[in-house]
């Protein structure tokens, strides 16, 4: 398989796999009680996200896989609110989770326009 180094990967691709790291490490110091529900839930989605995006980049037709994806972090999103509810993110954790889950849902809405244009520029030849 083709590694392309981060300075070649979208950036969406580059801010998932940051995200994910960010994720793993924070999760295992949930409280016992959160860790094993909550975080297990919220580490195998950010694992999945990352995937996703890796292989959309390898794709000729990404546009339903990006769809997913924009599901796919409405969850953590999702989670994520649930986790501050319960004080398992806290403060600049929290913070940094919403900045990086608010551009990563930018990106994806620029790749999915971006993909979805060139549908249509191909449907009409």
């Amino acid at each position: 398989m083709p590694r392309n180094p981060p300075e070649k990967q979208a950036r969406v691709v580059v801010c998932l796999f940051d995200l994910a790291v960010w994720t793993l490490k924070t999760t295992n110091r949930f409280p016992r009680n959160h860790r094993v529900t909550l975080g297990d839930r919220m580490d195998a989605l950010v694992l999945d996200m990352a995937l996703q995006a890796h292989q959309a980049s390898f794709r000729k037709d990404k546009t339903h896989l990006l769809w997913k994806l924009s599901e796919d972090l409405e969850s953590f999103r999702i989670l994520s609110r649930i986790a501050v509810e319960l004080g398992c993110l806290q403060g600049r954790q929290c913070e940094y989770a919403a900045r990086q889950i608010a551009d990563i849902g930018r990106q994806l809405g620029g790749w999915i326009k971006q993909q979805e244009g060139l549908t249509a520029r191909e449907d009409k030849r």
